[in-house]
C-alpha cells in the first residue's frame, strides 16, 4: 500500500440519489484507466491514459497501479482480441480488458514472477510488484446510507510458483484483497482526517481460506505506517479458494466496518471515532506479488450499491 492513495478529504460529499445508486464510477471502464509510474516517488505519478473507448474531460475515473515491477506498461502496444477482449501485455504482466470492463465481463490481471523475480527471492524491506484497480470515492459516508453492499465476482486462473527455491510464507506470497481507505472527516472530533485501511480477503495462495490481518502499514519506504484490519475469510466463503472455479465475495460494509472500527479501537486507532464519523474515501483491488509466483485472475461484476439512510434531509426510500 502506499501514501499517495490516502486522499484526504476536508469536505463530506453529500449526493441526492436514490435507493441503489451504484458508487463506483465507470465500472464498465468506458474511460480507460490512468496509468500510474512504477513508484509512488517517481513523477509525473500518472505516466498515460489506457483502454480509454470514449474520452472525457475529468479523464478517467479508474487507475491501473503498477507499483514495484521492473516492466512498465507505458511501452506496451493495445492489441485487440477475436471476442472484443482488449490487451497490454509485456514481460512482468499483462492486462485484459474484457467487453463490459469490471461491471461486465471483467478485467484479467496477470503477473509474472519469474520476470520480476529473475535471480533471487525478494529480502525484507524490498519492494514488490502490485497490479491494482484503484478508484477514489465521492459521497460514500457511512452516515448517508443505511446499508453499501458490495459484490464481486472472481476467477483465479492460476497461482504456481515459479522456481524450487523454498519460499519463506511470513515474507513470500501472492494475494488479491479488496481494500478501502476509511477517513474520520468529522471536523468536531479528535481522530478528524485520520484513516485505517479496510480490508476483505479474496485470495491468498498461503491459505484456502484468508485470515483476518490486523497489523501496521509498514515494510516498505511508503508505508502509510496506518492501521490494517482485514477481516476473516470463513465470514464470507463457505469452502476453500483455490484456483479454477468462479467466487463471489458479497456483504454489506456498514457492519463489518464497525467490527473493523471495534479492532482498530483496540489496537489504539481512531479511539475517538463512532461509524456516523467515517467515510470510504478509496478502493484498491488486485494482486501484491511480493513472492516469486506467476498468477492471474479474473475479476467482474464488481459494483458498491447505497441505500439512503433515512436519517439523511431531503432522501427518501
Amino acid at each position: 500500500m502506499n501514501q499517495h492513495i490516502i486522499w484526504v478529504l476536508s469536505l463530506c460529499f453529500i449526493a441526492s440519489v436514490s435507493d441503489g445508486k451504484e458508487l463506483f464510477e465507470d465500472a464498465s471502464l468506458r474511460h480507460g484507466f490512468e496509468l500510474s509510474a512504477v513508484a509512488s516517488t517517481k513523477k509525473p505519478l500518472t505516466v498515460s491514459q489506457i483502454f480509454v473507448t470514449h474520452p472525457s474531460f475529468k479523464g478517467p475515473r479508474w487507475r491501473l497501479a503498477q507499483w514495484g515491477t521492473r516492466y512498465s506498461l507505458v511501452t506496451a502496444e493495445e492489441e485487440k482480441l477475436p471476442d472484443g477482449t482488449r490487451s497490454l501485455s509485456n514481460a512482468g504482466k499483462t492486462v485484459l480488458l474484457h467487453p463490459g470492463g469490471l461491471a461486465g465481463e471483467g478485467v484479467t490481471l496477470r503477473v509474472n514472477g519469474g520476470a520480476e523475480y529473475p535471480d533471487r527471492l525478494r529480502r525484507f524491506g524490498e519492494p514488490w510488484p502490485h497490479l491494482l484497480v484503484e478508484q477514489r470515492l465521492r459521497a460514500v459516508a457511512c452516515s448517508d446510507w443505511q446499508s453499501l453492499t458490495f459484490h464481486l465476482e472472481f476467477f483465479v486462473e492460476q497461482c504456481i510458483p515459479v522456481r524450487d527455491t523454498a519460499q519463506d510464507p511470513s515474507l513470500h506470497t501472492a494475494q488479491v484483497g479488496v481494500f478501502f481507505t476509511v477517513h474520520n472527516l468529522n471536523k468536531k472530533s479528535a481522530d478528524f482526517r485520520d484513516m485505517i485501511w479496510f480490508g476483505l480477503p479474496v485470495y491468498d495462495v498461503r491459505f484456502g481460506i484468508s485470515p483476518g490481518h490486523q497489523a501496521l502499514d509498514i515494510g516498505k519506504n511508503d508505508a502509510t505506517g496506518k492501521f490494517i484490519c482485514t477481516l476473516s475469510g470463513d465470514r464470507f466463503y463457505s469452502e476453500p479458494v483455490l484456483p479454477g472455479k468462479w467466487h463471489t465475495l458479497s456483504a454489506d460494509l456498514l457492519p463489518l466496518l464497525q467490527d473493523a472500527l471495534d479492532a482498530s479501537k483496540e489496537h489504539g486507532h481512531l479511539t475517538h471515532s463512532e461509524l456516523k464519523d467515517l467515510q470510504f474515501t478509496s478502493f484498491n483491488l488486485g494482486w501484491e506479488v511480493p513472492g516469486s509466483y506467476d498468477c492471474a485472475i479474473r475479476l467482474r461484476r464488481l459494483s458498491l450499491k447505497g441505500e439512503a439512510s433515512d436519517e439523511v434531509p431531503g432522501r427518501r426510500r
